[in-house]
């Protein structure tokens, strides 16, 4: 800790430290003030005439932490129209997040057994093996139970909504907005962490 010694003037001046170094210098009638942004800050306030000097315990600033390495996050999608599928992996591509397609239940089954992906959105009518089916199985397996799955539907309000009561974590209806699917897989990694 380095110590300062602030001297006095013809004006009374109240010096506030924390720390960080985000500091605003602002002037007042007869009052100088050092304030700075964080939720512990030292006061020290003089008044004229009181003394001719005072020392304040001044931290000096640290260093930022080294940047934390960031994980990008996978998101299976499992769509069997591939326009639909490619559009979907390029609007959570853009959003940062890597992705791996599967364009039926069988296939999704088969990366499933390769590698877990941190969420899956998937549509129910799929061949193969359906999206309901495939729920159904990534639930009941260890690896893949605990995965957020948001399921893109044609169905009804009232049917999709049966199929997240079955084990999906969130549904949206088709005609779909890409960026409500990318919303709707951060909020669920949100939820996640």
């Amino acid at each position: 800790m380095e110590r300062k010694v602030f001297a006095r003037s013809a004006e009374s001046f109240t010096v506030r430290q924390s720390h960080t170094c985000i500091q605003q210098w602002r002037l007042e009638t007869k009052t100088m003030s050092m304030n700075a942004l964080s939720a512990k800050a030292a006061d020290t306030s003089s008044e004229v005439g009181s003394a001719p000097a005072f020392p304040v315990d001044i931290e000096p600033a640290r260093a930022a932490p080294a940047a934390l390495e960031v994980v990008p996050r996978t998101v299976m999608v499992v769509e069997d129209e591939p326009g639909l599928a490619e559009v979907l992996a390029l609007n959570l591509q853009a959003s940062g997040f890597e992705t791996v397609t599967a364009h039926d239940g069988l296939q999704a089954l088969y990366l499933l057994d390769q590698s877990v992906p941190d969420v899956v959105v998937l549509d129910l009518q799929l061949p193969q093996v359906s999206g309901f089916r495939l729920i159904q199985l990534l639930r009941s397996r260890t690896a893949t139970a605990r995965i957020p799955i948001v399921v893109i539907t044609a169905l009804s309000f009232r049917e999709a909504e049966d199929v997240v009561r079955r084990g999906a974590d969130a549904f949206l209806t088709k005609p779909f907005v890409p960026e409500e699917v990318v919303n709707c897989v951060w909020r669920l990694i949100s939820r996640a962490m």
